[in-house]
């Protein structure tokens, strides 16, 4: 490992820092309506309209990158802006009234972004040239106020989203549907931007009015707090964005300088000391790995695991996953979650491993919660988990191998025998045997939120089982009731209900949406999204 003279080193970190001032004495361009942020402030004081509190919030922040599209035809803020517009932007809506605890639970910054980067795609003139766009335009335009105008508008994005992004993140696809919109509302006027920000994001009395100075002698009638009514710093509002944060950059600018200089320093510091202990960490890395696999079955959850599991389901190791699965070479499927492996076992088990991909950010306690939930799951028409891993930094779950493969493969693949109408009529009864399981017998109650053919399996007898039903949503305090509850967009388009992917609210109802897509696909053995749009 080569190392630096410390000279370089803070030649290096002193330009570094002199290239981080330009982008902090720029300007945010967007402008934001003083209306709609009351608006928002007035939802996201209450904690039971969190879910619409965020629709707003990306709403009118969609709104205004359309405006910002339009003159520009740029998808958002370049990204050396990126950074101070979210600064700007989060001090206005505190000011306002919209607490700061709303924003973190939105996502702000992450997944309300300020600029638009959808598969490489940052203009507009590159979606709109993007294939299968034209059938969004042609199905979205305004006016969009009547029910069934809206949602033949959203099924042509959700096959748009299909086609461009297959089986991406939520991230991702929140970011292109907020790319689509912003697309199509550059577009058009003012007034028909809102209009197609109602459909988008199911959200009422958005207007373009640009944030207006409060009056000396009246306070802000919706304004939620006095406090913010009343605040010297309100009067800053008055002036869009990019003025209200002029005088204050100038004034930062010595201190931001300073900052810098003595940052370089001390990571300067820091580098020589890490540089030092480089060698003594690499040769203790093997150790963490074991004591942190060691620490693993100590956890709370897992103790109470152990009490109550199966003698069948066990914990298994790295180095038997590896030797089963020879050096992982036996993939039989992937997944939006990790690589599905066949695995021969040196005690007879046959088994399919799920190798989870180590993107993940899931926490240790998170796993072992999920893996307790798991174990409790047992019905005929559920997938069996066998067992779990987690060393090396890489967690695997062990499934019951189905033999005969997924649904999908016998309605789709050409060489398959199709299958006979009794067969089918049983694969329907199983699948909604296993959704009453879930639903309504689980402790907590589940929802599976990707109901789709690739996610039933069927064994030797062609019983169908339904998997990947780890991508559940259960509540933490293992409350049992079923509520709609605000969660990250997962599924499958095609089989996703409309509804959640606007509201992003989840409830039994779109298993049961699911499940109607998939009796379709059963009876015709045609795929839930066709080239030629939905059936």
């Amino acid at each position: 490992m080569a190392v630096y003279g410390p000279g370089f080193l803070l030649g290096f970190l002193v330009f570094l820092g002199m290239q981080l001032l330009p982008p902090i004495m720029a300007e945010c361009p967007l402008k934001l309506s003083g209306s709609n942020v009351t608006l928002a402030a007035s939802l996201c004081s209450n904690n039971d309209d969190r879910g619409k509190c965020c629709r707003y919030i990306n709403a009118f922040i969609a709104v205004s990158i359309a405006q910002y599209a339009n003159s520009t035809s740029n998808l958002g803020v370049p990204s050396n802006l990126s950074d101070i517009c979210l600064h700007s932007i989060s001090q206005t809506l505190e000011l306002y009234g919209v607490p700061r605890n709303a924003t973190a639970f939105c996502g702000f910054g992450t997944k309300i972004p300020v600029n638009y980067e959808c598969k490489g795609r940052t203009t507009v003139t590159q979606m709109l040239r993007s294939p299968k766009f034209i059938d969004v335009m042609e199905n979205c335009k305004v006016p969009l106020s009547e029910e069934s105008t809206c949602k033949k508008c959203l099924n042509a994005g959700i096959v748009y989203l299909h086609h461009l992004l297959g089986t991406e993140d939520n991230i991702t696809l929140s970011t292109c549907r907020d790319a689509t919109f912003a697309a199509l509302a550059s577009q058009v006027d003012d007034a028909s931007a809102i209009g197609i920000a109602s459909c988008f994001f199911q959200v009422q009395g958005l207007n373009i009015l640009p944030v207006s100075e409060p009056s000396p002698s009246s306070t802000p009638k919706a304004s939620p707090s006095p406090l913010v009514a009343s605040s010297p710093s309100q009067h800053s509002l008055g002036l869009p964005i990019s003025e209200k944060h002029h005088s204050y950059h100038l004034t930062m600018v010595p201190g931001i300088g300073i900052a810098v200089t003595a940052v370089a320093v001390m990571m300067l510091l820091v580098l020589i000391v890490l540089i030092r202990r480089k060698s003594k960490e690499l040769l203790e890395s093997e150790n963490i790995d074991k004591k942190s696999s060691k620490s693993f079955p100590s956890t709370p959850p897992m103790r109470k695991f152990q009490e109550g599991a199966p003698s069948m389901f066990r914990k298994f190791s790295y180095k038997e996953i590896k030797k089963a699965t020879e050096t992982f070479n036996t993939i039989i499927g992937r997944g939006g979650f990790g690589t599905v492996y066949k695995a021969h076992f040196s005690d007879g088990l046959v088994a399919a491993v799920k190798r989870m991909n180590k993107v993940s950010e899931q926490g240790e306690h998170e796993f072992c919660r999920e893996i307790v939930l798991l174990a409790r799951l047992h019905h005929r028409h559920l997938v069996s988990l066998r067992g779990f891993c987690s060393e090396k930094h890489e967690r695997f779950l062990m499934y019951e191998y189905m033999a005969n493969g997924s649904l999908k493969d016998h309605l789709h693949s050409p060489n398959r025998t199709p299958l006979t109408w009794r067969t089918r009529v049983q694969i329907a009864i199983d699948v909604a045997n296993a959704l009453e399981y879930l639903h309504f017998y689980c402790d907590p109650p589940l929802c599976h939120r990707d109901i789709k053919s690739s996610n039933i399996l069927l064994d030797e007898s062609f019983r169908a089982k339904v998997a990947d039903f780890g991508l559940a949503h259960a509540s933490k305090d293992g409350s049992i009731c079923f509520e709609a509850v605000n969660t990250d967009i997962r599924g499958t388009p095609g089989y996703m209900d409309p509804e959640y992917v606007v509201t992003q609210e989840l409830t039994e109802k779109s298993d049961v949406y699911s499940y109607g897509v998939l009796l379709l696909e059963i009876v015709t053995a045609r795929r839930a999204i066709q080239d030629t749009g939905i059936w």
